[in-house]
């Protein structure tokens, strides 16, 4: 992309996509640093002239980013109106300015038309890249103005030779790469201590719920200081374990004994796994929109679901419930 760029055959806007945890804003950043600076050595950016000390210290005045003011908040649409009081400014220095925007499924219905209106007629020398994790929730009309660049989730191979480079090693690799569904980023993020804590608590109740141990509302009661957000996506890299499983491949980690106990009780099928996937990521939906769901009750609904998953005779989901 950068010898796109150095042909000016590069994009004014770029689409940043794929699942979080691949690098995506570090990415756009780099890129940023590297349109920005005066004097780039082989596609990246010199880190020592000026332009390079402008950006790191967050005052370089032709770059903006636009995220959300809370983490987990939807982007308001004056943060995205002031764009174009920054785009239709001259360049301060060397003539090129860069927007980078994320997430950009985090907007609504007025702050994406609201970028919209950006889109549609570039100014000269202004690049935005849009960083994604959900490429379907955004609208067609941003999409189709973007030239989307998808980052694919690495071999699981060269995500643990990676991790080992932060003394990250087996088991916990393996760990963290399954419940962030491959992601190096996410599973670095992921062992961190509290995080793996977090895990292990996870990992035991769903275990031992398998097994037929335990009350669904003792531990979704025991769950109620852990982050619903992650403790779904980790479900969810739960599923998709089990699922790499039925398919006769190698899965690793806290992920290994519960696919172990899937294959003893026969399971409960891919149409079964693939509904409950669904629902957890309904649930996820719930939780990322706000919508406010009873916690207490939509776990105890997700882990007497799991729970049927594990007995074949009576393993139908029942696809009504708080997730309808």
């Amino acid at each position: 992309m950068t010898a796109q760029f150095l042909a000016a055959r590069c994009p004014h806007s770029l689409l940043l996509a794929g699942q979080q945890g691949l690098g995506k804003v570090r990415f756009a950043r780099a890129f940023a640093a590297f349109a920005l600076c005066s004097r780039p050595e082989a596609g990246v950016a010199c880190g020592e002239c000026r332009d390079c000390e402008l950006l790191s210290a967050g005052t370089h005045p032709d770059f903006m980013m636009v995220e959300p003011e809370e983490e987990g908040k939807a982007l308001k649409v004056d943060q995205v109106r002031a764009l174009g009081e920054f785009v239709s400014h001259t360049a301060s220095r060397g003539g090129r300015r860069v927007v980078v925007l994320g997430p950009a499924d985090a907007m609504n219905i007025n702050a994406a038309n609201a970028l919209l209106k950006n889109l549609e007629e570039p100014a000269a020398g202004v690049y935005f890249l849009l960083v994604t994790d959900k490429l379907g929730s955004l609208l067609p009309t941003i999409r189709s103005r973007c030239q989307v660049l998808t980052f694919p989730v690495p071999s699981t191979e060269s995500a643990t030779r990676w991790l080992a480079e932060f003394g990250i090693e087996e088991p916990e690799a393996g760990d963290c790469l399954a419940l962030a569904g491959g992601a190096p980023l996410l599973a670095q993020a992921l062992n961190e201590p509290d995080r793996r804590e977090a895990r292990a608590l996870f990992a035991r109740d769903l275990l031992a719920l398998a097994r037929g141990e335990g009350l669904p509302s003792k531990i979704a009661e025991g769950w109620k200081d852990l982050d619903l957000a992650e403790l779904l996506r980790n479900w969810q890299g739960v599923v998709h374990g089990l699922a790499k499983a039925g398919a006769e491949q190698e899965v690793s980690g806290m992920v290994q004994p519960i696919a172990r106990q899937w294959r003893e009780c026969g399971g409960a099928g891919d149409v079964h796994l693939y509904e409950f996937d669904t629902a957890l990521a309904e649930a996820a939906r719930q939780q990322a929109s706000g919508a406010n769901p009873n916690r207490q009750l939509l776990l105890e609904d997700l882990l007497l679901r799991w729970r049927a998953l594990f007995k074949p005779v009576s393993g139908m989901l029942d696809t009504g419930g708080l997730l309808r």
